[in-house]
């Protein structure tokens, strides 16, 4: 069992450097095969019912390549890091195919109540359950790789944490390291993209940005108001290298 207590996310920065997803033969002999078993899971999760399986899918591919280009290009990060990144966060929602879920709660037509609220976010620590029981019996050496013990859990536990300490385990700013703080702003930035079942919009990437700034003009109810540092605005310029300049705006 993952203990969330003891994940140090200042030293996942050291720690995704030290080895090659792409290269690695323990990864590549034993993890391969279980990854495209999980993978078909995620992809497949709620066929015939919502097939919520496939907007998850593009999620994680997006947030994936988003975060490793920023890694890779703006942070400073090896390419070999970027990869395990990439590979690693394709499972940050893993927990949701997680069976004591209904399928239904992922795509709801209603604004979720705080009952359903609390359900969702069991999702980032349903992740581990999902991986751990997938490997159950697998080699030691694959169970103490450090993209197993410590790299897929991490993203998966710690991905909706804020500075504040606001999030579901209560990390400060202080206590989490650049990956953990990107793949947080990443995944907030991605979800708000997304429309909801009950919404009559949908948000362009300079809204949800803005929005995530926590500026009252933009995010009138305080959702994000404390949840991210200067980080932020670092990948907010990231953005408008890559994407052009971002307008403030009429509303987020």
């Amino acid at each position: 069992m993952f203990d969330p207590n003891s994940f140090n996310l200042l030293e996942l920065d050291r720690i995704i450097e030290s080895y090659d997803y792409e290269s690695d033969p323990v990864l590549y002999e034993l993890f391969r095969p279980v990854e495209a078993t999980l993978w078909g899971c995620i992809e497949n999760y709620g066929a015939g019912i919502n097939n919520f399986g496939i907007q998850m899918a593009n999620h994680l591919r997006r947030t994936s390549l988003d975060v490793m280009k920023f890694m890779v290009e703006e942070l400073g990060f090896s390419e070999s890091a970027g990869r395990n990144f990439q590979a690693a966060n394709l499972f940050q929602d893993l927990g949701k195919i997680h069976p004591d879920y209904d399928p239904h709660i992922w795509v709801l037509p209603h604004r979720p109540t705080e009952e359903e609220r609390a359900e969702k976010r069991k999702h980032a620590a349903r992740g581990p359950e999902i991986i751990e029981s997938a490997l159950e019996g697998a080699p030691q050496e694959l169970l103490d790789h450090p993209h197993i013990k410590t790299v897929i859990p991490a993203i998966q536990l710690f991905h909706h944490e804020r500075v504040d300490g606001s999030g579901l385990f209560h990390k400060k700013g202080n206590e989490m390291g650049l990956v953990i703080k990107a793949v947080c702003i990443a995944d907030a930035k991605d979800g708000d993209m997304i429309r909801r079942g009950h919404h009559d919009f949908h948000r362009t990437e300079a809204q949800a940005l803005f929005r995530m700034k926590g500026l009252p003009e933009y995010d009138p109810k305080g959702k994000y108001v404390g949840a991210f540092d200067d980080l932020l605005d670092t990948y907010i310029a990231y953005r408008e290298k890559i994407s052009g300049h971002f307008d403030p705006p009429a509303k987020a």
